[in-house]
């Protein structure tokens, strides 16, 4: 297997996948693909479906209903991680795949034959929130068992970063074929045309549920169960905890920026630009497509260049352009302006792609599954528990500068958990520099690697990493 810095030393062209990896990849694409149709039906159709199952008397309280309903499916996600993290580790991770779609399925069924909430009141509303935590717990196993599976099948670079930024825009696709699905059914009828939509994608979802039984299980799983892997190394223990937390500081600009993107910008194009429902899908799409080109380019730049490279010139330029576009925003709250917002806030700052396989493969094989579902699940519940509320409050006291703010601070996170996080090549390197350090006779101890070392100081360092256990 190649390292990372082989694949940014190597050309564009590299190991072709097999006909096994590529069908193998194609199912969990095209699962995630629908899977994702699915759940992000509810995202971008928000504002037309949760007013009729939430109170009209009281425009404080259906706010903060609507925001929970928005928001439940994510409150689920960490005590889903711990039970698709405990299968996907000793079962499997194609037994994950197969059963979210399914359970994805009967939620879309059940969320388009809930009645209004002049009919049934409270029932409703506590009904479509519990619709939306169901989808949250299917999703929270079909999210990262899709990333843990393509970059466990795919096993080179650099065509890994290709096959993994995959994942995110099927997703994008996804919610693009929803966003212009629900278009054209609000248009054709706008009273019940969303119902439509979740009985397609429940049916679709079905449909994904039956193919992904084809999947055999990734050979790194297979030799973990076998116990043909190698015990991880001290080294590789010791960056565990680091690495976990870093990775929940990843995540957590993600739900800020997808909230603006979609749910506070389509408000502004609302109520600021004036926009109809089915202009302001539209203009979401568009916003969807833009960000599948990106992902693309992103994963072709890091066949060249190292992706945390491309990560960090990413969130820095963030901290100029986000700015700037706000500036725009307060002088004139155009379509234009809101759109160029949206987008700016999108790609600069909403995932950690191409990155993604480097940063799973630095989990190791016994409790891949567990950590990094772990790590995604806990900071997006709590960042889109929180992310709409304090989105309102920080906009009702100080306008769209409290949320720039916001988006600021997160951006903050982002950046020093990107610096902080230890990929596996680097881990070794790493556990030397921070070991030599603390040891006594630091000064003395050289460099494996470095010719200018002589064989009695190579011998000198080798002792001392035996009884360092490096």
């Amino acid at each position: 297997m190649l390292s990372v810095n082989d694949a940014h030393q190597s050309t564009f062209e590299s190991i072709p996948l097999s006909k096994d990896e590529k069908k193998a990849v194609a199912i969990v694409l095209t699962g995630n693909f629908l899977e994702y149709f699915d759940l992000m039906l509810f995202s971008h159709l928000a504002f037309v479906v949760t007013p009729y199952f939430m109170p009209k008397t009281d425009p404080v309280v259906a706010k903060m209903l609507a925001i929970f309903a928005f928001s439940s499916s994510f409150v689920i996600r960490p005590f889903a991680a711990y039970f698709w993290g405990y299968i996907g580790d000793n079962f499997g991770r194609v037994v994950v795949l197969t059963y979210t779609t399914l359970i994805m399925a009967v939620s879309c069924i059940l969320i388009a034959n809930i009645p209004p909430f002049v009919e049934w009141g409270y029932y409703a509303t506590l009904l479509i929130i519990g619709c939306r935590i169901l989808q949250g717990f299917s999703s929270a196993g079909e999210a990262k068992g899709a990333e843990i599976f393509v970059a466990e099948v795919v096993p080179h670079f650099p065509k890994i970063f290709l096959a993994s930024a995959m994942v995110p825009i099927t997703c994008d696709l996804g919610g693009l074929m929803a966003t212009l699905l629900g278009s054209l059914c609000l248009s054709i009828d706008p009273v019940d045309g969303w119902r439509t939509c979740f009985y397609i994608g429940a049916a679709i979802a079905f449909s994904s549920s039956i193919s992904r039984r084809k999947l055999k299980e990734t050979k790194e799983f297979l030799d973990h169960i076998k116990g043909l892997k190698p015990k991880p190394k001290i080294w590789e223990r010791y960056f565990e905890r680091r690495n976990f937390f870093s990775l929940m500081g990843l995540n957590m600009i993600c739900p800020t920026a997808f909230y603006f993107a979609y749910s506070y910008g389509s408000d502004l194009l609302k109520n600021k630009a004036g926009l109809e429902a089915n202009l302001i899908l539209f203009s979401n799409s568009l916003l969807l497509l833009i960000e599948i080109f990106f992902l693309w380019g992103c994963a072709r730049l890091a066949y060249r260049y190292n992706p945390f490279h491309i990560l960090k010139v990413r969130t820095v330029s963030s901290f100029i352009l986000i700015p700037c576009c706000f500036g725009l925003l307060w002088v004139s709250p155009t379509h234009a302006t809101i759109f160029l917002a949206q987008l700016v806030v999108l790609l600069s700052t909403a995932s950690f792609d191409p990155a993604t396989p480097i940063v799973i493969r630095s989990f190791g094989i016994q409790s891949r599954f567990s950590r990094y579902s772990k790590a995604w699940a806990f900071a997006k519940a709590f960042m889109y528990l929180s992310t709409g509320y304090l989105t309102y409050w920080l906009d009702s006291l100080f306008g769209m500068w409290g949320v720039l703010g916001l988006l600021m601070m997160f951006s903050s996170i982002f950046l020093v958990s990107l610096y902080a996080f230890v990929p596996q090549d680097k881990m070794l390197s790493t556990y030397i520099a921070i070991q030599k350090k603390k040891a006594i006779d630091f000064e003395d101890i050289g460099d494996l690697e470095d010719p200018s070392q002589t064989y009695s100081q190579k011998q000198h360092l080798r002792k001392w990493m035996k009884d360092h256990h490096v």
